[in-house]
């Protein structure tokens, strides 16, 4: 099931409640399409809320850049909201997080790797 919502004059939410792998992906796809034909919506930014989705795979990041490149083409922004777990952690890994208005939320393993201890500077290896 897939849930909208106008939550402003120029805003269309969608809500998948599945996963968005293979099987999800050819039931979000009538609804993708539709929206990349502007003949159903009225918005110029569209909300994908991932708050809904515990998995997704290829096919997901597949269908959400599908989406996205026939919105832009259409002169329509995509961002994504509400991601989290698994999805959140595929989009990060293939560095999309940032580029569908997700914010990061915490520093990445290697920059808490390579920062000081507090108080005690950067030492490095002592001979």
């Amino acid at each position: 099931m897939t849930a909208f919502a106008r939550i402003a004059a120029d805003t269309l939410k969608i809500t998948p409640q599945f996963s968005l792998d293979a099987e999800g992906s050819l039931k979000l796809r009538p609804v993708l399409e539709s929206l990349a034909k502007g003949s159903a919506v009225r918005a110029r930014r569209v909300v994908l809320d991932l708050s809904e989705v515990d998995h997704m795979d290829g096919s997901g990041i597949g269908a959400i850049a599908f989406l996205r490149k026939r919105l832009l083409a259409a002169g329509l922004s995509l961002d994504l909201s509400g991601a989290h777990g698994q999805p959140l952690a595929l989009l990060r890994k293939l560095g999309l997080a940032r580029s569908f208005g997700l914010a990061e939320d915490r520093p990445s393993f290697w920059a808490n790797l390579l920062r000081p201890l507090p108080g005690n500077g950067w030492r490095g290896a002592q001979a």
